[in-house]
C-alpha cells in the first residue's frame, strides 16, 4: 500500500472532528445535496471515504478552483449513482457501493507518480486485472488487457486521463482495505466499476486508437460496463460532466479543458470545443435513466454554449463554424 494512501486514510482517521463533513466547505447544487444526505444517513461509514477523497484533492491539486471542481465532480457522481439505485429500487449493496465507487473513481487522476511506465504501478495494475478476471469480471471485454504493448505506449502509459481508471482501482482497493468494513467481494465490485467508468468518453477511445495506430485498440484499455453498479458508476460520471456549473462559467472545468487539452484560444473557441465534445457525449450513457438525465442537462447547457460562440439561438454551431480545429485536422 502506498504511503500516500496510508497518509490519507490514517490522517482522516486520526483527525476525527477536524475532517468531519469535509465536503461541507465546498459548494454543491441543492438537488445533489439531498441525495448526498440520503446516502450518508443510510450508510454513515461512507463519510470517511468522502473525507479521504477531499483530502486527496487538496493534496494533489494546488489551485483552490481545481480542488473545488474535482470535489464537486466526485460528489455529484456519488449522488447520481445513489439516486439511480433508489429509483431502480436497487439492493442495499447497489445503494451503498454505487456512491462508494464514484467517491473514489478519480482518486488517482492527478497523481503523477501513478503511471504505467512505472514498473511497480504496471505490476499492481496487471495483478489487479488478473484477479478481477479470475473472479469472473470483464467477460464481455475479451480484448481488455490483452496487449500489454498498447498499455505501455508512452502516449497511453503516461497520460493520467487515459489510465486513471486502472491506477484508481488499485488505489481504491488500498483505501477500502485500510478503512475496513468492506468484504473482499465488495472491494472487487467497486474496483471493477472504477475500471469500467471511463469507457463512454469517445475522445479517450480516439486517443488510444491514435496512439496505437489502429481502430479498436481502445478495447485493450477500456472494458465495457457489465452490471448495474458498473453502469451506474459509468453513467453517473458521464452525467456529472453536464452539471452547468462545471461547463459554462468562465474558469469552469470544461472551458479550462477546452483550452489546455484541445487548444481553444478564446471564449468563442471554448464554447465551440465544449459544444462539439458534449454533442457527441450525451448519448454514450448505458442506462435509460442516464440518457434522460444527460439530455435534460444538455438542453440547459446547449443554449449557454451557443451564447458563448456569439451565435443565434437557432444556429447549428457545427454547420456554422465547422468542426473545431483540433478534430478538423484529424478528420473527425
Amino acid at each position: 500500500m502506498s504511503n500516500l494512501v496510508l497518509g490519507l486514510v490514517c490522517g482522516v482517521a486520526l483527525s476525527g472532528a477536524a475532517f468531519a463533513a469535509s465536503q461541507d466547505a465546498y459548494d454543491l447544487p441543492e438537488r445533489y445535496v439531498a441525495w448526498e444526505k440520503a446516502y450518508s444517513k443510510e450508510f454513515p461509514a461512507i463519510q470517511g471515504l468522502m473525507d479521504t477523497m477531499t483530502a486527496n484533492s487538496k493534496e494533489m491539486l494546488s489551485k483552490p478552483s481545481d480542488q473545488d471542481q474535482d470535489i464537486l465532480h466526485n460528489r455529484v457522481c456519488a449522488a447520481i449513482a445513489y439516486k439511480m439505485a433508489v429509483d431502480r429500487k436497487g439492493s442495499a449493496e447497489l445503494r451503498k457501493l454505487g456512491p462508494v465507487t464514484d467517491i473514489l473513481h478519480n482518486i488517482s487522476k492527478d497523481n503523477k507518480k501513478l503511471v504505467l511506465s512505472d514498473p511497480d504501478t504496471f505490476r499492481r495494475v496487471t495483478e489487479l486485472v488478473a484477479d478481477l478476471k479470475q473472479a469472473g469480471r470483464f467477460k464481455k471485454s475479451p480484448e481488455f488487457f490483452s496487449d500489454p504493448e498498447i498499455l505501455k505506449l508512452k502516449p497511453v502509459a503516461t497520460n493520467l486521463a487515459l489510465i486513471h481508471h486502472l491506477t484508481g482501482a488499485v488505489m481504491a482497493g488500498d483505501i477500502l482495505t485500510k478503512a475496513g468494513g468492506f468484504s473482499k467481494d465488495e472491494i472487487r465490485v467497486v474496483q471493477t466499476a472504477i475500471v469500467a467508468h471511463s469507457t463512454g468518453y469517445w475522445y479517450f477511445r480516439d486517443s488510444i486508437d491514435a496512439a496505437a495506430g489502429r481502430e479498436g485498440a481502445w478495447k485493450v484499455v477500456f472494458p465495457v460496463p457489465e452490471n448495474d453498479i458498473d453502469n451506474f458508476a459509468h453513467d453517473a460520471d458521464l452525467i456529472s460532466q453536464f452539471v452547468p456549473e462545471s461547463v459554462t462559467p468562465d474558469g469552469s472545468k470544461w472551458r479550462n479543458i477546452a483550452t489546455k487539452r484541445w487548444g481553444a484560444t478564446n471564449t468563442k473557441e471554448e464554447g465551440q470545443v465544449v459544444y462539439y465534445v458534449f454533442s457527441r457525449l450525451y448519448d454514450e450513457a448505458k442506462t435509460d435513466e442516464g440518457r434522460a438525465m444527460a439530455l435534460e442537462k444538455w438542453n440547459v447547457i446547449k443554449p449557454e454554449l451557443i451564447k458563448l460562440m456569439g451565435l443565434k439561438p437557432d444556429e447549428d454551431p457545427i454547420k456554422t463554424l465547422g468542426v473545431p480545429a483540433f478534430w478538423a485536422k484529424k478528420g473527425k
